[in-house]
């Protein structure tokens, strides 16, 4: 999505870069490429990361070892501290999952986004019923600078507020969930 929105793309592995070495994908709108390597070298080299792991302690377990790299950069929360059966959420209401990431990774300039959509969303053409993206931070810079790199994309954004919205916001995705934790729509 952001390679076809003419950004440049780089894909971390812990393993060293096995399996996104080398790795190719569609050239965006500027010529912009898909490559990858290893974690350490992906978060030195980015200014905006957007870590893909299953839920906010996979987050803060996979990050950690580049917690110094990470300071001044802006972190991306993708996460939702969902249960198991994805029906509930593993914590308390007023702690929202963006809010852990942050204090996990004070250094770091953190933004929520994507948290009240499914993975299904973004696979494939844009689908009208995708509510708009709700984006959150507490840093008014690093939310525009997202907001901006965003604005190629397909999706309509919304500035959803600070931090403290995470909770809200988070919940929101389990409106299209049934009982079973399975799609409702």
């Amino acid at each position: 999505m952001f390679a076809r929105a003419g950004h440049e793309v780089l894909l971390g592995s812990d393993a060293g870069g096995h399996g996104v070495t080398g790795v190719t994908g569609p050239k965006g709108a500027d010529g912009a490429i898909v490559t990858g390597g290893c974690c350490e070298e992906v978060v030195a080299r980015s200014s905006v990361i957007v870590p893909a792991f299953l839920g906010v302690q996979g987050a803060v377990q996979q990050l950690r070892p580049w917690r110094s790299g990470l300071r001044g950069k802006i972190l991306v929360d993708i996460t939702n501290p969902f249960t198991g059966g994805h029906i509930d959420f593993v914590g308390p209401w007023a702690v929202g999952g963006t809010e852990d990431l942050a204090a996990a990774f004070p250094g770091a300039r953190l933004v929520g986004a994507f948290k009240n959509v499914w993975w299904e969303a973004f696979d494939g053409c844009p689908d009208p019923a995708v509510p708009d993206i709700r984006v959150i931070s507490d840093d008014a810079e690093a939310k525009r600078t997202f907001l901006r790199l965003c604005a190629a994309t397909p999706f309509t954004y919304v500035d959803a507020g600070s931090l403290d919205q995470a909770r809200r916001v988070e919940r929101m995705a389990l409106s299209g969930v049934s009982s079973a934790g399975v799609s409702a729509a």
